[in-house]
């Protein structure tokens, strides 16, 4: 209603872009706050570390923005050689928990014989099932199927 009201002065827009980021809906906070920078630096024009910090408000909407796009998630839990059926029952559970956003399909590979990625701190030796969650179902079963088909084997 403030934007309707008065749509050139810059702080309904900024007020829009704040609500937009509380509802996390970034991509429209970015949009928001990058008219409040322009009607800024047109209307007023003086402030110039004001319309940097507008500036770097947008910019850092646009990055969460972006971040909030990825489409799985993954998680390493440790694998000892017991019963295979109820580990990988334990870790799509833990996944569920941990990562919320990413349980269209959750798939945990049955092969069972990771190793963390080199960044991470590792005990050597030790192994871990890989679980992946995905915001996409479609996407979860097709890569799900590519990784759990036979490959033909060549002898030689």
């Amino acid at each position: 209603r403030s934007i309707i009201q008065n749509p050139s002065h810059f702080c309904n827009h900024l007020r829009q872009a704040a609500c937009f980021r509380c509802l996390h809906r970034y991509s429209e906070a970015a949009r928001s706050a990058m008219v409040a920078q322009c009607l800024y630096v047109l209307a007023e024009g003086a402030g110039l570390q004001t319309s940097d910090l507008l500036q770097l408000y947008w910019q850092a909407l646009t990055q969460e923005a972006l971040s909030g796009e990825v489409s799985f998630s993954a998680l390493y839990t440790p694998f000892e050689k017991e019963d295979k059926a109820d580990k990988i029952k334990e870790a799509n559970k833990a996944f569920a928990e941990k990562h919320p956003d990413y349980v269209q399909h959750i798939f945990t590979d049955p092969h069972g014989i990771h190793l963390l990625p080199e960044k991470a701190e590792s005990h050597p030796g030790q192994q871990y099932l890989l679980t992946l969650g995905f915001r996409n179902k479609e996407i979860g079963k097709t890569v799900e199927k590519f990784v759990t088909r036979k490959l033909p084997v060549f002898p030689g």
